[in-house]
């Protein structure tokens, strides 16, 4: 289970993981480092991890867009929740984390994983049975939260005023509204590809 952890923060700092990082490192920094949605966020990323390994779930075809827009409404509600009053149902750090852990699983099936050794390993045993490999997958995904813990732990050591928190959310918030408006209007290719090349170069 180590090296799959150690593995996973290696290829964290990988473009071609940027895909999954993106919107957990957003929400991360939109519900201001709480510990519910951080942990909220690791069971999406392990739930989805499997699901994506296993290949219970896939995403293809009209289902990315979809997916897009889905994440694109979760990020949207929660950045536009404390200026409209009759959604600041949205600002509970219950439903907040909910929103972390359902856009970080999503951003989970978009990933195009980069194959080292370890990961590598954990595919070939889940094609005899996937069961056997949840240790590993669960060790892979949780190491590939490492950015997002980095994130928390510096917000929280920060602890930003109100209005810094909000600017940065909104700037934080931004970048996830771009990144799930390009899944949304079908550029999921494009956008696997450009992290590849970058990867590769």
């Amino acid at each position: 289970m180590l090296p799959a952890f150690f593995e996973a923060i290696r290829a964290s700092v990988q473009p071609c993981t940027l895909l999954l990082l993106t919107p957990a490192l957003v929400l991360a920094i939109v519900t201001r480092g709480r510990w519910t949605s951080f942990a909220a966020i690791c069971v999406g990323a392990v739930l989805g991890g499997w699901l994506f390994i296993a290949n219970v779930v896939a995403l293809d075809g009209w289902q990315l867009p979809v997916s897009g827009a889905v994440v694109l409404t979760a990020i949207a509600l929660v950045l536009g929740a404390p200026s409209v009053p009759r959604l600041h149902w949205a600002t509970a750090a219950s439903i907040e984390a909910a929103v972390a852990g359902l856009v970080t699983f999503v951003a989970t099936l978009w990933w195009r994983p980069c194959i080292g050794e370890e990961l590598g390993s954990i595919l070939t045993g889940a094609r005899a049975g996937v069961g056997a490999e949840l240790p590993g997958i669960t060790a892979y995904m949780l190491g590939a939260m490492a950015p997002v813990l980095a994130v928390v732990l510096l917000v929280r050591a920060i602890d930003p005023s109100p209005v810094a928190a909000r600017w940065a959310g909104w700037c934080a918030g931004g970048i996830g509204l771009v990144v799930a408006a390009a899944v949304a209007v079908g550029r999921h290719d494009e956008l696997v590809t450009a992290l590849t090349r970058w990867t590769t170069s």
